[in-house]
């Protein structure tokens, strides 16, 4: 029997973003400090600007900021909307993008379904149909749940009932779950360097559409470090707006040569497996155990379980926060419960460079930390 795959060293970093990054990409990062305006800068950007748009699959641009993608959620409605815009909301980070369009003063409209649950393009469809809107927000892959939402789907809804943008949040899908930019007419998609991408956090890459760019070019006040045209210009000249995570930058540029040689599709299939191995998990061993998925939801539909993240409830007696510190004690990190289920769920990160033999060390690890009388 062969046995199951492991990353290039031990994972017990079970996170759901920053992932654990690997020592090789780690020291990729003691390069040297230059100016980023340099000839050896902008080599090294130019390979990541080859690079992203294939992880995107798009035809498009992908520039990168110096920033978390939160940066860069706030930027997409800066730069595209001038009034009224729907947020998709189904846990703390779709929420967030809401707080961030209410902040701004824009008319921040919500679609709310339940945390634990996916959006439903025909819930989409009615919204749209009550009232029109500049743009639609979507989280594809919700990390605070463990759900995965029906972007493709959505999207199509959008452009049957509107002639909104479609601005998507794919922090911590990218690189570990299908995300097809042109294929489903994506106008905006963003994401960070330090979740399925496995690179120190600092960047946030993104893409927009030819639609979102002539959108862009109608808004009066962009900002300046959130002037969208101003990032594609400097993009199409070579380099980023100002002065980027120079270090930050070397180690993406590592890491992305990692996932070409792994292979996205390969990539993906490994991040579906260790998603089905959790879900094996709780029918069998686990869920003996009192383990279980966070939603009921997440127990009927296989296809919203995410393929980078599992939120689970631990067995009846053992609060969350004692299982994440016994699991500690045993040299495993594991992600808490996130804002309204802090204390009642956990989260295992399997996204990045975690490998199948990471993965089975670790349930083996939950199994030992349950005591006898739960």
């Amino acid at each position: 029997m062969t046995a199951p795959a492991r990353a290039a060293e031990p994972i017990r970093f079970f996170v759901p973003g920053p992932a654990y990054v690997l020592e090789e990409v780690r020291q990729a990062m003691t390069g040297p400090v230059v100016g980023h305006r340099s000839a050896a800068f902008r080599e090294v950007y130019a390979r990541i600007a080859a690079a992203l748009p294939a992880l995107f699959r798009t035809r498009r641009e992908v520039p990168v900021a110096t920033g978390s993608s939160t940066l860069v959620m706030e930027l997409s409605l800066i730069s595209t909307v001038r009034s009224s815009v729907l947020h998709l909301v189904c846990g703390s980070f779709s929420d967030r993008w809401h707080a961030i369009g209410a902040a701004l003063g824009r008319s921040a409209d919500r679609l709310d379904v339940p945390w634990g649950r996916a959006l439903d393009p025909d819930l989409v469809r009615r919204a749209l149909r009550r009232k029109r809107y500049e743009a639609v927000t979507v989280v594809h892959n919700e990390t605070s749940t463990g759900v995965i939402n029906p972007v493709a789907e959505i999207a199509r809804t959008v452009r049957e009932e509107s002639d909104a943008l479609v601005l998507v949040d794919t922090v911590s899908s990218l690189g570990g779950a299908p995300v097809e930019t042109d294929a489903w007419e994506l106008d905006w998609v963003l994401a960070g360097s330090q979740k399925a991408l496995a690179a120190p956090p600092g960047l946030a890459a993104f893409t927009l559409s030819e639609r979102a760019e002539a959108r862009a070019a109608l808004i009066e006040h962009r900002g300046w470090y959130t002037d969208v045209l101003r990032y594609l210009a400097e993009h199409r000249a070579g380099g980023p707006i100002s002065t980027p995570a120079v270090s930050v930058v070397y180690a993406l540029d590592r890491q992305l040569r990692r996932i070409a040689q792994e292979g996205l599709e390969a990539r993906w299939a490994r991040h579906a497996r260790h998603r089905d191995r959790v879900a094996e998990w709780i029918a069998g061993t686990g869920g003996a155990l009192g383990f279980a998925f966070a939603s009921e939801a997440l127990t009927r539909d296989p296809a919203i379980r995410s393929p980078t993240v599992s939120c689970l409830r631990p067995p009846p007696g053992l609060p969350a926060p004692e299982l994440v510190r016994r699991l500690a004690g045993r040299g495993f990190t594991l992600g808490g419960g996130y804002a309204a289920w802090k204390e009642s769920t956990f989260r295992i990160g399997h996204m990045g460079e975690v490998g199948d033999a990471d993965l089975e060390e670790l349930l083996g690890a939950i199994e030992d930390a349950v005591p006898e009388e739960s």
